[in-house]
């Protein structure tokens, strides 16, 4: 399964958690942009809406993407609050994996907030980096020395939440569970790698996260 498909399910099984009747068709048309329609139904309303799932939420793309005609819904392994209300001041509606959720149609209101980012191997699926450019990777490996607990918060925290790269630092620290001075520290440590918050090509977020993963997977500590 895709984790396209993957990302529809999840948030068919989430409404049907929240007892809302779904009704989920995914689109193969090169002419629409969207992942899925939905189709929800709770007592005498109904609403369609124009799903996409995304690995992480951009503001920008979503804005750009989405049909005017239909109500857009998005979906993402992880969407954090700082987003979530992003999208709800934009009118999008939106359930990620974990049943973080705002979705409101006719007498239907949906809030659910706080639920924790899953374990990194649920967000990546496994997926088998192997053939990412090999220089990126090695300044990964390098930069695991810097992964202390707390640097590997906010190295998270920037990998999950793509606006975070142009938020403040303390915001960053406010997402990341950590101390305004430890996100400055952490932000420069990755500076000092090569790796620019603001200007993080993806092959250097996929060697970050590779080198999260590993980190993790060995139960490592700083």
């Amino acid at each position: 399964m895709t984790v396209t498909r993957t990302l529809v399910e999840a948030v068919h099984a989430r409404l049907r958690e929240y007892g809302v009747d779904c009704t989920v068709r995914h689109e193969r048309s090169p002419l629409v942009r969207a992942d899925a329609t939905l189709a929800l139904r709770w007592a005498g309303s109904h609403q369609r809406f124009s799903l996409y799932a995304m690995p992480a939420i951009r503001l920008s793309e979503v804005l750009a993407a989405r049909d005017e005609a239909v109500r857009a819904m998005v979906t993402a392994p992880w969407i954090s609050p700082r987003m979530g209300e992003q999208l709800r001041e934009a009118g999008v509606c939106y359930v990620d994996s974990v049943g973080n959720a705002s979705v409101r149609f006719g007498t239907v209101l949906i809030e659910v907030a706080g639920r924790p980012r899953p374990p990194r191997a649920e967000r990546t699926g496994g997926a088998d980096r192997a053939g990412m450019a090999s220089e990126p990777a090695a300044a990964g490996r390098r930069t695991s020395t810097l992964l202390t607990p707390a640097n590997r918060r906010v190295v998270a925290a920037l990998l999950d939440d793509p606006s975070l790269p142009t938020a403040t630092l303390r915001e960053i620290a406010a997402v990341a569970g950590v101390s305004l001075g430890q996100a400055h520290k952490a932000v420069a440590l990755l500076a000092d790698a090569g790796f620019h918050r603001d200007r993080l090509s993806d092959d250097q977020r996929a060697a970050l996260a590779d080198v999260l993963a590993a980190v993790d997977g060995l139960g490592a500590s700083g």
